[in-house]
């Protein structure tokens, strides 16, 4: 018995591309969403454990950026900005210890150093410009050494005062920020529970998008 085929080779081949350019969406839309997933959880668990808006910090890209398909689609979750943000989250996230150099302090603000726009990332150099105060070294036997400034502490966190007691009133020596040797991580921030999460997203959203591609004409 003979059988004769008759194939449409260029129909064959045009099936094949959509086949191919449908699971390579699949992979890019599936790392797109788990990306922007991951980087959401980072965002919710860095805000219920730090202070301030350190959550904002979480950044993410996407490649491609326009969620076109591609072979190897990437997506990065990171921390936006320099060194000092960098360093920052580290504290929050990673278990370690900060140590001063060449037997020097390291300046941990004080209530009374947070009073000013750059919160408790604020350096001693920084604080006197704000304020306009001068920071001098408190040495106490036995207790953490201190950084002080003469005048008030008050709610936006130090007023400056004439050290004339008789006409401006009392002076104070207010703690602005303790010196220390070496402070360990807060790590207070999980992120590996978040990332294994993320992982698993991403092979069910795969399986998923992939189940979904049904025929094609």
């Amino acid at each position: 018995m003979e059988v004769d085929l008759d194939v449409d080779l260029p129909s064959l081949a045009g099936v094949q591309r959509k086949v191919v350019t449908r699971i390579l969406q699949a992979g890019t839309s599936s790392v797109h969403a788990a990306t922007l997933r991951l980087e959401k959880e980072f965002e919710a668990l860095t805000q219920a454990a730090v202070p301030g808006r350190a959550y904002r910090a979480w950044k993410s890209v996407r490649y491609p950026r326009s969620g076109a398909p591609a072979y190897q689609p990437v997506g990065e979750v990171f921390v936006n900005g320099g060194r000092r943000s960098r360093g920052m989250m580290a504290y929050w996230t990673r278990p370690g210890m900060i140590r001063a150099k060449s037997g020097k302090y390291l300046a941990v603000p004080l209530n009374a150093a947070k009073g000013s726009y750059l919160g408790n990332k604020i350096t001693p150099a920084e604080w006197e410009r704000i304020f306009g105060a001068k920071l001098r070294p408190l040495f106490r036997p036995g207790k953490t050494p201190l950084l002080v400034a003469d005048g008030n502490a008050d709610r936006g966190g130090f007023t400056r005062v004439s050290r004339d007691r008789g006409k401006k009133g009392k002076v104070h020596a207010v703690p602005v920020f303790a010196l220390l040797s070496d402070v360990p991580h807060a790590n207070r921030v999980a992120l590996e529970p978040a990332i294994g999460r993320a992982r698993e997203y991403l092979s069910v959203s795969l399986s998923r998008r992939l189940g979904e591609i049904g025929e094609i004409r």
